[in-house]
């Protein structure tokens, strides 16, 4: 592990690949952090993306907790008070096939 700060969240793009350490398991999805970034919460809602290609493949065989993927941020959202940001994340190949 490295004492290094991670990249500021103000570099996160909508579209922008990451990868994520999954956090926990929720009854809609999965929370995640993101590896190469400042502390932040993250989540991948899968009832909501449900229908995507690759969110799909992720409902089937959900990562273990502690397991690191690659994801896509889907939107970031700034909430009313610093540092509580919402980072919606998406799986890599939803736009293909």
């Amino acid at each position: 592990m490295t004492d290094e700060p991670g990249r500021p969240l103000g570099e996160l793009r909508k579209g922008e690949a990451v990868r994520a350490t999954v956090t926990s398991h929720q009854p809609w999805g999965f929370t995640a952090r993101l590896d190469a970034y400042e502390p932040v919460g993250a989540s991948l809602d899968m009832i909501r993306r449900g229908a995507e290609r690759g969110v799909e493949r992720l409902a089937r065989r959900l990562p273990p907790v502690g397991a690191t993927v690659d994801l896509v941020v889907g939107e970031v959202r700034d909430w009313h008070h610093e540092p509580w940001m919402w980072i919606d994340l998406t799986a890599p190949g939803t736009a293909e096939e």
